[in-house]
């Protein structure tokens, strides 16, 4: 009993950060409809940021660097929706387009990591030591706070989203980008918005796991494909179902990587995907779409 709630606790641990990492890329889509490609790679700049300003040459406290990363993930989010995304949209076949283009953008930030930071993986000391004792379960206290700064950065995001008039500018564009046009809302601030706030959850997540990852230039490939699966499978463009869905898969990877071993956690992750959307084609809360 002991060792299942360890494994259930190790699952719920690691879903909290996943659910970051898919609700930045959910929010996107939620918003603009647009599956953006490049998101792994971004958690892997989040990384890499936090490296330099940890062990590569400022030697700062973790949490001073996240301070300083955020200002610069937000303009790079800003940057790329403005830049790359915003030329694209209305044009024919604009979402294809897109996808093509984050894809290529992907390619060209991982390039540039390795340019820059070298081929090699590197790694970042946590800010907190120690074991967290609860009878004869046992868990890293750096588990336990990365759980509560996820869980406290999603709450964050649904009050903004709910309870803040940019927030509910966001919803309106998520759910009739139209009619928010014709109230007044501005639909490319909007946009702007959200993928500044989904380059900063990601890289953020990128941060906060680099302590018990190692980080590479590519090694975003597999959080966007958990991301992705994840934001399938709770309904495309529903925060909510991001959230579900990532508790799910995580505590499903947990007892997979014990009982079967890590290369089965992906397959059983597909298994779980397909046969959901089997009985549900638009995912856990998903709604259809004209």
């Amino acid at each position: 009993m002991t060792q299942f709630i360890e494994i259930l606790l190790s699952g719920i641990t690691q879903g909290a950060v996943y659910c970051v990492v898919a609700v930045g890329l959910s929010l996107v889509y939620g918003a603009s409809r647009i599956l953006n490609f490049a998101h792994g790679s971004l958690y892997s700049l989040g990384g890499f940021l936090a490296w330099f300003l940890i062990a590569g040459h400022f030697s700062l406290p973790l949490w001073l660097a996240v301070l300083i990363a955020i200002p610069i993930l937000a303009v790079t989010g800003i940057g790329i929706e403005r830049l790359i995304i915003r030329p694209l949209r209305g044009s024919e076949n604009w979402k294809i387009n897109t996808i093509m283009v984050t894809l290529g953008l992907a390619f060209i930030v991982e390039n540039g990591l390795q340019l820059v930071f070298g081929p090699g993986t590197k790694t970042i000391p946590p800010f907190t030591e120690g074991v967290l004792e609860i009878g004869s379960m046992s868990i890293s206290w750096y588990r336990v706070w990365i759980f509560a700064i996820s869980l406290g950065l999603v709450a964050a995001l649904e009050y903004f989203l709910s309870a803040t008039r940019y927030g509910q500018a966001v919803r309106a564009v998520s759910q009739d980008m139209q009619g928010a046009n014709q109230v007044g809302i501005n639909v490319n601030q909007v946009f702007s918005l959200t993928f500044a706030l989904s380059v900063v959850l990601t890289g953020i997540a990128g941060i906060l796991l680099a302590p018990v990852f190692l980080i590479s230039p590519l090694g975003g490939w597999a959080p966007f494909l958990k991301a992705f699966v994840i934001v399938v499978l709770g309904g495309l463009g529903s925060t909510k179902g991001a959230f579900v869905a990532a508790f799910i898969l995580a505590i499903l990877e947990a007892f997979v990587i014990f009982y079967i071993g890590p290369s089965w956690a992906m397959p059983a992750w597909l298994v779980m995907l397909i046969a959901v959307l089997m009985i549900r084609p638009k995912g856990l809360f998903g709604v259809w779409e004209n």
